[in-house]
């Protein structure tokens, strides 16, 4: 895609920047003009594979500013507003990447392009589920209805996520502060105490070796020990970042045996709420098992929904497709093979979604109920390995003494 950066004033004097993508300077110019800006410089981003790739980081549309677009144009189509004019109230506020994307798409509608375009020229940031959903509202006329549809699955999405991080959020403050101490006791602490432990015993207890042997290390060390972990974790911030690792550790942590039900619940819930929302929308069958297969982010399903999707256009029903596929739920496949018989489709995946989602809720409630206790023994037992470790040189040492004085025939703390 050809960008152009732009610099440009308002009629008010105000500076924008941001970027364009149109096929020539004179495109840009002319478009900036109609949209009441004066532009001061229209210059081609270098095609370079660095200048695409700065580009790239830095042009984003974050998950609330897409949830906020698809409201918006909703709200624009629903109060009866043309599109042109929303979208010039809309780009006035808007920054970065939104209002690159909000300039684009009027460049678009101005052309005579569909909706859709635009959005398909961003896969980066739409999923093909919203394309097409997009796409099919405005073929059959129902656009509005569609975008309703996109930002209820948007929102409900940001409530999973949600969801999902207030509950790790007490897990991982626990974990944190449990490694601060560690940090804070082999750093600082243990230095200082060690010379104290080896003083009071030629042959201190093995707990307390292995503190000493730790803490000395580490101190040693130190240098090299903090660049390890920083570097584990930019290397854990990369896997994280990029598409590709991130799956791949998402699939090895979902193998794992509780985050596997986790997972599964709610591939299986988000995967109906998108054949929902599409049957709804006016695609058929078909189209719509193909692109929730496309969306669905758990292998297993994505395979089943795939060959769901081919053994319809072999002729078969939709029961008897669905109750072939292993990875789906045999009382799943036998009560959407009814609904479909007796039309009700839709309603009956809606109670679908929603009973795999409360099961994915409980499952949760449940693992941290049993992570809550395991997170306390855990920071009870290293607190008690360092405790121990302390004092039973320190309780030996004393006993030596008064066994050495009682041997002597002196009573602690008698007069002589």
């Amino acid at each position: 895609m050809i960008v152009y950066r732009y610099k440009a004033y308002d009629y008010k004097g105000k500076l924008h920047t941001g970027n364009l993508f149109v096929p020539s300077e004179e495109e840009g110019i002319a478009f900036l003009l109609r949209n009441n800006l004066t532009p001061i410089e229209v210059k081609l981003l270098p095609q370079s594979l660095f200048s695409q790739l700065l580009f790239k980081l830095f042009f984003r549309i974050t998950f609330s500013q897409k949830l906020y677009l698809i409201r918006s144009l909703y709200l624009i189509l629903k109060s009866g507003l043309t599109l042109d004019k929303g979208l010039e109230v809309l780009t006035r506020e808007a920054k970065g990447g939104v209002k690159d994307f909000l300039f684009y798409l009027n460049y678009n509608l101005q052309r005579g392009e569909p909706v859709y375009r635009t959005f398909a020229a961003f896969p980066q940031v739409f999923s093909q589920v919203e394309i097409e959903t997009i796409k099919a509202g405005e073929i059959s006329g129902n656009l509005t209805g569609n975008l309703e549809k996109l930002a209820e699955n948007l929102e409900r999405q940001r409530e999973i996520k949600n969801e999902v991080i207030s509950n790790i959020i007490y897990p991982a403050i626990v974990l944190g502060l449990a490694f601060g101490v560690i940090v804070l006791l082999i750093v600082f602490v243990m230095p200082r105490i060690s010379v104290l432990l080896t003083q009071l015993t030629s042959k201190p207890p093995f707990l307390t070796r292995i503190l000493i042997s730790a803490s000395t290390f580490v101190n040693d060390n130190l240098s090299l020990v903090t660049t390890t972990l920083i570097l584990i974790i930019l290397i854990l911030i990369l896997v994280i970042s990029l598409k590709k690792t991130r799956e791949i550790f998402f699939k090895f942590l979902m193998k794992l045996p509780v985050l596997s039900n986790l997972y599964y619940a709610l591939a299986l819930s988000q995967s109906f709420f998108i054949l929902r929302s599409l049957l709804g929308t006016g695609l058929t069958l078909t189209q719509s098992l193909k692109l929730t297969a496309d969306a669905s982010f758990h292998p297993d399903i994505r395979e089943s929904f795939y060959n769901v999707e081919k053994e319809l256009r072999a002729g078969k029903k939709l029961g008897d497709a669905l109750l072939m596929q292993e990875k789906i739920p045999v009382f799943v496949g036998s009560i959407l093979s009814v609904a479909s018989e007796a039309g009700f489709l839709e309603e009956t995946l809606r109670v679908m979604e929603n009973y795999y989602l409360e099961e994915f809720r409980t499952t949760v409630k449940n693992f941290l109920n049993l992570l809550q206790p395991a997170l306390l023994i855990f920071v009870g037992g290293v607190v008690g390995f360092v405790a121990i470790a302390v004092l039973v040189p320190i309780y030996q040492q004393i006993s030596q003494q008064l066994q050495f004085q009682e041997g002597r025939g002196q009573i602690p703390g008698e007069l002589r």
